[in-house]
């Protein structure tokens, strides 16, 4: 059966499509009766409107385009719920588009975005040059999640210092065979290596970086070799819970208790990070209100489209679960 359209209304109703439009809209130039008869021979007839065809037509889009790096881990979920908590009761609708772990994804996704017309987009994860992401920014406004961009509207948490919050940790259990494994380098995402190497370098230790990929299976593979190593790691701090669980997959497939024979520190906290069997130390960024005050952010741009990029700043702090103790005697 065919889909009812807005030009059924209009023949139904005698008007033009325009005027159908415009009453669906509640925008001006529409009378109440004639707004009144239009939506009432529109209900009769079986039509539904496409609030969100509706907004992606406006010519001050109502809707967010979000983009998220990464699916499989649960804090773009978590960002994703933060965001989600303040745009529905404001009735705006998000567009979803999400990366890959590579980023060979993010311009194409943030090209649909803006295809799409979407006022403003949200992105978390996102891995492309300041220089790169600057340029989107001026097409259509970009507020960007969990890392600082120059001159983009920027939800941060403070990396550095949790990259330290996390080396201090295991310092003071006691631990010096500290392993960072670094996510790829690129820009904006570097703090939390710079916040081990210098907590190390002001312990009079040797920082020992080791560059994974997004992957937990390549997590797990590295982690697997250092620990086959005569100067295995006491403890290793992962750039994300996802890389964390990687090292956890190595120490069980070795019998190796979490904790006890070896420390293992992750970064986001997650939902995956406290479930049972888990239970893994992290560092957390506050996922949920990173989201929030993204979407807060991005409110604050539709109504004001000329303030000057704005920057909201907050402080990870140290969740301590089972996967943390003191170093091994």
């Amino acid at each position: 059966m065919a889909r009812t359209t807005m030009e059924d209304v209009a023949k139904a109703a005698g008007v033009s499509r325009a005027l159908v439009s415009l009453a669906y809209r509640n925008a001006s130039g529409v009378s109440e009766s004639t707004r009144a008869r239009i939506l009432s021979t529109g209900n009769q007839i079986g039509y539904v409107h496409n609030r969100i065809a509706a907004s992606l037509a406006s010519t001050k889009p109502a809707s967010i385009g979000v983009f998220l790096q990464d699916l499989h881990n649960d804090f773009f979920a978590d960002v994703y719920d933060g965001i989600r908590e303040i745009a529905e009761p404001k009735a705006r609708q998000l567009v979803l588009s999400v990366g890959s772990r590579n980023h060979d994804r993010d311009a194409s996704s943030l090209g649909t975005l803006e295809g799409a017309q979407v006022g403003t987009i949200i992105a978390a994860g996102l891995r492309m040059a300041d220089s790169d992401a600057l340029a989107h920014s001026q097409r259509t406004p970009l507020i960007a999640i969990a890392r600082h961009i120059p001159g983009v509207d920027s939800v941060y948490s403070d990396n550095v210092f949790g990259g330290q919050l996390a080396t201090e940790h295991l310092l003071q259990l006691g631990h010096r065979r500290i392993v960072f494994l670094a996510n790829p380098p690129t820009d904006g995402y570097l703090g939390r290596r710079e916040g081990y190497e210098t907590s190390m370098l002001e312990a009079g230790l040797k920082p020992r970086v080791i560059e994974s990929t997004y992957a937990r299976s390549d997590a797990a593979e590295i982690a697997t070799e250092l620990l086959a190593d005569t100067e295995a790691p006491t403890a290793i701090f992962a750039h994300n819970d996802q890389a964390a669980l990687g090292v956890l997959d190595a120490l069980a497939a070795r019998s190796l208790v979490p904790g006890q024979d070896v420390s293992v520190i992750g970064y986001d906290n997650s939902s995956v990070s406290n479930t049972p069997g888990t239970a893994l130390t992290s560092i957390d960024l506050h996922a949920l209100e990173l989201g929030r005050e993204a979407t807060r952010l991005a409110l604050r741009r539709f109504e004001n489209p000329d303030l000057e990029p704005q920057l909201v700043t907050s402080t990870p702090s140290l969740v301590l679960r089972a996967t943390t103790g003191p170093v091994s005697t």
